[in-house]
């Protein structure tokens, strides 16, 4: 984590504050210098690298770089440049001046960096494409800083007042990354976006662009797995490196388990990893479906016998339920976030690991939308083209669909090619009613104005939002890569600091990434089976019954035995929120005591209503709760 600050006129913000806010958790940690005008912090140890350079790493001509994240390509670019690569400051400085915004196309890592060159008068912000730490910046006649947690900045000096706006996607379930920020006058900076800032204005430039990618051609089909596992295992590599005890998370599905028997091929023979798998609470009646299974733990421990250096532990998190540790996340993080109900078993997860002794979690939280994507989009790509037998399998094998054959052809085929207007007026005379994301997982006050401007920019981010498909690739990765951050980071990097444990997501490696990003929907559905890649590499790495498996795990089944037992101290919290104006004025507090009143005696209940509990009722609570964090008047 990083913190900057420079002074271009008389200002009383102070940069020791706003360094020491850095080193929260561990003062001891915090590496931090004051130059020139300047301020300078670095709170190392999230990331596992050590720091070989000072705090801030200085270039040749008196250029000061400040670098957080991991760096995977060091020494390849440091090659290219003909300079060390001990240090991933020095190096990426060094790229800078090679190549300019451009940089970042070359550098391959996770990070966020800035770079003072007090003689120009230019102070450089970015963050890595994609996938990167956060970093908030506020510019004005004052100076520039910038940071990677909005407490820092607000210490400096800047007022605490959360922008609505920005507190608004996220209640209203319309978040993707978009400028703006989440306070007044502090900045979020997107993935991938670099700005150049002087005393006099900005230029901002977001060199990498995701759809730009052309469709991969192998030629044959043995290459794509080859060329998948080739770039995992690299991905793997990378990210382990540096550290001395990782652990992974493990579920009974496909994408983790493809991962951990990777992580295991990059272990000593003689090291054991460490698996942590949440299940349900004890007492819950959770069952299977047609679309998923409840069980993790027999598919986890059948995966552990195949591999008996897998230690699995499983986490049933008993007695939490999805309010507890919000306090430590709003002091962490300062924000929110849509899924923020989903949390909690990270919260156990790492406390477990860290209790472990790991270093690091391995996570495949994108495995679903890379390697194990189903491939639904098949359904209009195969027609294209005219490959009607594939078209015709996937149709036949589509997962619960009980419709004629050529209803479902009418539906999934035809109508989708369709242009957006035709589309909804055929639905609409058809009875189809499409969910609706907001009404389901939002929680805004119904009197919050802006509400039809937030749902069109969601929209025109991710499609999907208005109807349940893409109708190519270039739309699906758009919108993939608009909700690679939307805003998660702060939060998963709140729970970093709160456990003291490095988390990494190999799936978002990005030369990974990309080649998923990149592959013929054929690689994805083939002959009527969704997740053809992803089942073909499990090939002699996971035991039939997990390989082959077509529902997914049931995560969070046991919502109701969670909210259920503090149901009356969640509907006295909200009454009380109900009665504070700011808090009534974003968050529609009468609704989520509705939904409290009228608590469900069972978990039998149609799939719209349990996203409604288990989303919209933390959602609208976390916001609540952080709006009385910021303001000061904490119930």
């Amino acid at each position: 984590m990083l913190a900057f600050f420079r002074r271009w006129g008389p200002s009383a913000l102070d940069g020791a504050r706003m360094a020491a806010s850095l080193g929260l958790t561990e003062p001891g940690r915090l590496i931090q210098s004051h130059r020139d005008g300047a301020s300078y912090a670095l709170f190392p140890g999230l990331w596992g690298a050590p720091l070989k350079s000072p705090v801030p790493a200085i270039l040749p001509g008196g250029d000061k770089v400040l670098f957080t994240g991991w760096f995977d390509n060091l020494h390849e670019i440091a090659t290219r440049l003909g300079v060390p690569p001990q240090d991933a400051a020095l190096v990426y400085g060094h790229a800078v001046r090679r190549w300019g915004d451009e940089a970042d196309l070359h550098v391959v890592g996770c990070y966020c960096a800035v770079i003072d060159s007090p003689d120009s008068g230019e102070v450089r912000l970015s963050r890595s494409a994609l996938t990167a730490p956060p970093l908030h910046y506020h510019r004005s006649a004052r100076g520039i800083a910038a940071a990677s947690t909005p407490r820092a900045l607000i210490a400096l000096g800047l007022p605490a007042r959360l922008n609505e706006e920005r507190l608004a996607m996220q209640v209203h379930a319309a978040a993707f990354d978009a400028p703006g920020g989440w306070y007044d006058g502090i900045q979020a900076l997107q993935p991938g976006v670099v700005v150049t800032a002087t005393r006099d204005g900005e230029r901002r430039a977001k060199p990498y662009d995701p759809t730009a990618l052309p469709e991969l051609r192998l030629p044959r089909d043995e290459d794509y797995v080859e060329a998948a596992e080739s770039l995992l295992a690299e991905g793997i590599a990378r990210t382990a490196a540096g550290f001395n005890r990782p652990g992974t998370l493990l579920s009974g599905g496909l994408d983790s388990t493809i991962v951990a028997s990777h992580l295991l091929d990059r272990l000593p023979p003689d090291q054991t990893l460490l698996a942590f798998t949440w299940v349900h609470e004890a007492g819950s009646q959770v069952a299977d479906s047609p679309s998923h299974f409840a069980d993790e733990r027999s598919r986890v421990e059948s995966f552990a016998a195949m591999h008996p250096r897998v230690v699995p532990h499983f986490i049933d998190n008993a007695g939490r339920g999805f309010e507890d540790g919000l306090q430590d996340l709003f002091l962490l993080a300062g924000t929110t976030a849509t899924a923020i109900g989903l949390l909690y078993p990270y919260q156990g997860a790492f406390a477990a690991a860290r209790s472990r002794g790991c270093d690091i979690i391995i996570g495949a939280g994108y495995g679903n939308l890379t390697f194990s994507a189903e491939g639904r989009r098949a359904y209009t790509d195969f027609f294209r083209p005219g490959k009607l037998r594939q078209l015709w399998q996937a149709l036949a094998a589509r997962p619960g669909d009980q419709r004629a054959m050529w209803r479902r052809f009418l539906s999934l085929t035809l109508l989708r090619q369709m242009p957006d207007p035709v589309w909804q007026a055929v639905s609409r005379w058809r009875g189809v009613t499409v969910p609706d994301p907001h009404r389901i997982a939002g929680a805004l006050s119904p009197d919050w104005p802006g509400k039809a401007k937030l749902e069109a920019a969601a929209r025109r981010a991710d499609p999907a939002m208005a109807r349940p498909f893409y109708r190519s690739r270039r739309e699906e990765v758009a919108a993939m890569a608009s909700d690679m951050d939307a805003d998660g980071f702060d939060l998963m990097q709140a729970l970093q600091q709160r456990h003291a444990i490095a988390y990494r997501d190999v799936t978002r490696y990005r030369p990974f990434l990309e080649f998923c990003w990149r592959l013929p929907v054929d690689q994805m559905m083939r002959d009527g089976q969704g997740r053809f890649l992803a089942r073909r590499m499990g090939k002699g790495r996971l035991p039939e019954s997990l390989r082959t498996e077509t529902r997914y795990g049931l995560q969070h089944g046991d919502w109701h035995v969670r909210i259920g037992r503090r149901r009356e101290a969640l509907l006295a919290e909200l009454r009380t929120l109900h009665g504070d104006p700011q808090v009534r004025r974003m968050v529609d507090t009468a609704r989520l005591i509705q939904m409290l009143e009228e608590f469900p005696a069972d978990d039998q209940v149609e799939r719209e209503v349990v996203l409604q509990y288990q989303i919209a009722l933390p959602n609208g609570l976390a916001a609540a709760r952080l709006i009385r964090y910021v303001s000061g008047t904490n119930c």
